[in-house]
């Protein structure tokens, strides 16, 4: 018994530090950019507030967002899909006006290379 509980700590110990490991050497970019991004949010909200009130804060939110979510769950729901109608039109603008140049961009310069 506690030999396999041994192993099994011991697998996921080695999981998480080859994981960290690779986030280091920065093997994963994408997610050396969200962990870096997490961690500078984390940083800002450190930052603003002490460490007692920002637990009193998530406990609130982690307690109440729940259940609200359940009372309003119809209201909530079409909000969101419509604000993800909108923002997929946002993505559409914005890809036709920027990322297609930059594109383009890149493109001519490989050419012209």
């Amino acid at each position: 018994m506690v030999n396999e509980v041994g192993a099994f700590i011991r697998a996921h110990v080695n999981d998480l530090l080859s994981i960290s490991q690779d986030i280091a050497l920065g093997k994963d970019a994408r997610l050396f950019l969200k962990v870096a991004i997490y961690l500078l949010l984390i940083s800002i909200v450190g930052g603003l507030t002490d460490f007692l009130t920002l637990g009193y804060t998530s406990l609130a939110v982690i307690l109440t967002v729940p259940s609200l979510y359940e009372r309003y769950k119809d209201y909530i729901d079409s909000y969101v899909i419509n604000g993800c109608g909108k923002m997929q039109q946002l993505y559409v603008e914005f890809d036709s006006k920027f990322v297609n140049r930059i594109r383009k961009w890149i493109l001519e310069k490989q050419k012209l290379s």
